[in-house]
């Protein structure tokens, strides 16, 4: 049974049922990976449940069990995502998954803030350029969304956009071009913690 080889696959099922089968708390944060491709969130905030009690100091489990959070529609969400930055004050992508969260309920002056923080931590990050600047657009400030439009298309080397879609790869399924561009150069890689996890596992929120 190799699940990484499968989950690497996208074969989510048959992760799921061998695990299923064959419990294994250290194949735990594969399986609850596997749910929430599946969209399967109640199931994957069990297995972070249970991750969280055995190792309460985790950021990332926190992080993901945030995401399940969000897309079950639970007003407290955000606290996890506060817990994963309050464990890793360090972590650029924890600030930008909260800058999501922020930007999505309302607060959009917040979400300005984490993104900047996140770039702070990590001026090479183009899909936080572009969020910032779309954060900033919504509070009117022109001028300052453009600027990030063109720093996070320099990054990427491609020619600049001066009116775009919201290109966060949160929202549901699209076959927008500007998203699946953003979706294309964030693919998932382990160098950024977890980063591209968290926004492929939000592409399923409507």
């Amino acid at each position: 049974m190799n699940t990484q080889v499968w989950y690497e696959q996208g074969n989510y099922e048959a992760v799921i049922d061998a695990l299923e089968q064959n419990p294994d708390d250290n194949q735990l944060p594969i399986l609850a990976f596997s749910y929430q491709k599946l969209k399967q969130w109640e199931k994957a905030m069990s297995c972070w449940n249970k991750l969280i009690a055995m190792d309460a100091s985790n950021a990332e489990y926190y992080n993901e069990r945030g995401v399940c959070k969000f897309n079950m529609r639970f007003k407290h969400a955000i606290q996890d995502f506060d817990q994963a930055i309050l464990l890793e004050p360090e972590n650029p992508y924890f600030y930008s998954c909260r800058a999501y969260i922020k930007d999505k309920t309302g607060d959009t002056e917040g979400s300005v803030a984490d993104y900047a923080q996140s770039l702070a931590l990590d001026p090479t990050d183009a899909i936080a350029m572009n969020n910032l600047g779309l954060a900033e657009q919504k509070l009117g400030h022109t001028a300052k969304a453009r600027a990030q439009f063109k720093a996070s298309d320099e990054l990427l080397g491609i020619e600049t956009i001066d009116s775009r879609y919201d290109t966060s790869p949160i929202p549901s399924h699209t076959k927008e071009k500007p998203r699946l561009l953003w979706r294309e150069v964030k693919k998932m890689i382990s160098s950024k913690s977890g980063f591209l996890q968290f926004w492929s596992e939000f592409r399923g929120k409507k």
